[in-house]
């Protein structure tokens, strides 16, 4: 039950939590102590020069192999051990080696991830820096993040107030775009039609291809997929920040906006049949938990316009 733990614990991976959970172990019974020592002693003692951090278990084994040998061109008067006891104690401690190994090698190359469904979820990375994932997003990790590097994938949205640190660059791959930083607060979206970096404070790199765009404080990039174009303009409004206020707050937002935004959370179909209705801007602040079709209604009574709904699409008139 507790090999997994002990792995961690050994190499410096475990928390806090899991620290504290371990040493009342140890001091539960002087059994326990004896089995860390013995787990700890092997571990040690497969470790060579010169390996990398990660560790290989073919050549463990390779290892064990090798002093097997060695061992069978001993004088038998050289053993303390009868020849079969001998074999079977380094049968056993070679066992022990390739499991300490192999649970090792798994967790170390398991990444971190998570994923929301129906809400969303803030997480807490290892250097501190505070995601707020929105719904139907997925953020993954390796375990040695914040060793050399901060790397994380991204899939859907989400908010990052990074952590400054000037010798780890803070990098995020979404798709095919990567978002530079060293310590800012910016959001991330990807849907189906575009990828957007929206900057709130601090300065951000992104790279898509050979192209490289910097944005400031109150500046985003909209990258096109349909035709991949990309459009660096300033922050209009702060629709991106409807799934950590639960609140669409438009300021004079085009409609057009407003629609797209709310086609994608409800992944419902709302068209416009009045050209002129497609000019207007809106303000006001709609409530996230309202349905999407009260959130409509308020929209059309405010432009006088009336609101059908034909099957799953919602038409404005």
């Amino acid at each position: 039950m507790m090999e997994d733990l002990l792995i961690k614990y050994i190499v410096g991976e475990a928390e806090e939590q899991e620290r504290a959970q371990l040493e009342d172990w140890l001091a539960a019974d002087p059994e326990n102590q004896r089995t860390y020592d013995r787990v700890k002693t092997i571990w040690e003692n497969s470790k060579m020069p010169g390996l990398a951090k990660t560790p290989d278990v073919d050549a463990a084994w390779q290892r064990f192999k090798v002093k097997r040998a060695e061992a069978e061109q001993l004088p038998e008067g050289n053993m303390t051990l009868r020849k079969g006891g001998q074999w079977k104690k380094i049968s056993m401690a070679a066992a022990a080696v390739l499991i300490v190994l192999s649970g090792f090698l798994l967790y170390w190359n398991t990444p971190v991830k998570y994923e929301t469904l129906a809400q969303s979820e803030i997480v807490t990375l290892p250097d501190h820096s505070v995601i707020t994932l929105n719904n139907n997003s997925k953020l993954t990790y390796s375990r040695s993040f914040n060793k050399k590097e901060r790397v994380v994938h991204l899939e859907g949205e989400g908010f990052f107030d990074v952590a400054k640190n000037p010798e780890k660059p803070f990098l995020i791959h979404v798709e095919d775009v990567a978002v530079m930083v060293l310590g800012t607060s910016f959001n991330v979206r990807a849907t189906n039609v575009l990828t957007e970096v929206s900057v709130e404070t601090g300065i951000v790199k992104v790279t898509k291809g050979k192209e490289i765009y910097t944005l400031r404080a109150n500046e985003k990039l909209v990258i096109n997929k349909a035709d991949n174009q990309a459009r660096v303009g300033k922050i209009e409004n702060k629709l991106y920040q409807y799934y950590r206020t639960n609140l669409f707050v438009c300021e004079r937002t085009p409609l057009p906006e407003f629609i797209s935004y709310l086609s994608d959370v409800y992944k419902v179909t709302i068209k416009v049949d009045n050209p002129l209705l497609l000019q207007q801007h809106l303000n006001g602040k709609y409530p996230k938990t309202d349905s999407i079709q009260k959130i409509l209604e308020n929209v059309a009574q405010t432009f006088s316009a009336r609101l059908e709904k034909q099957g799953d699409t919602f038409v404005f008139k």
